[in-house]
């Protein structure tokens, strides 16, 4: 059986989802709730989202947990998008990667030192605006902002209002050298 392929084309194309953005408000809030792991779920949606964008050969989900080594490309390429569209505002994307491994470091401080690591989360604030503010403006795909939170979302929230409730007792009225 001999096929003729010469006119067949393999068509690899990843379709560019309708982009759902959250605003900068909301991001910080999943990220303060979650602990820091939404920023983990946003960078797999970016890198998802260059991916289908760009073409490129990459898994989103393993440069999302990798994130220590993959922070400095992702922000840097969400800089170049942004400023091809008419951004005018800037940071530097070495800045967020020592941020990003300090913050790792930091990790492992005993309590309550090592709840800096969360903090992270705020110095992609002005990334998550670029990246919003590219995804606007670019009209090859549909997007627009959530205007509250989705279901997810709120649940992630409550869970993780819960969380922080326990944390803040744990901090203030639990002894470290206690044994249960």
């Amino acid at each position: 059986m001999n096929e003729n392929l010469e006119n067949e084309s393999v068509s690899l194309d990843y379709p560019i989802e309708d982009q759902k953005l959250v605003t900068i408000t909301q991001y910080m809030l999943l990220s303060i709730a979650t602990f820091g792991l939404y920023t983990v779920w946003w960078m797999y949606k970016e890198w998802r989202f260059f991916r289908d964008k760009e073409y490129l050969d990459i898994y989103p989900a393993v440069r999302a947990i990798f994130s220590v080594f993959f922070i400095y490309s992702l922000s840097q390429r969400i800089l170049d998008y942004a400023k091809s569209l008419g951004y005018t505002k800037t940071y530097d994307p070495l800045l967020i990667l020592f941020v990003v491994i300090f913050s790792n470091i930091a990790s492992i401080f005993p309590d309550p030192y090592g709840l800096i690591s969360i903090i992270f989360f705020f110095v992609l604030v002005p990334v998550v605006e670029a990246s919003n503010f590219a995804k606007f403006q670019d009209s090859s795909f549909n997007c627009g902002y959530q205007s509250s939170f989705s279901a997810k979302q709120l649940i992630l929230l409550i869970a993780g209002g819960i969380l922080w409730f326990f944390v803040i007792i744990g901090l203030l009225f639990g002894d470290p050298n206690e044994v249960i």
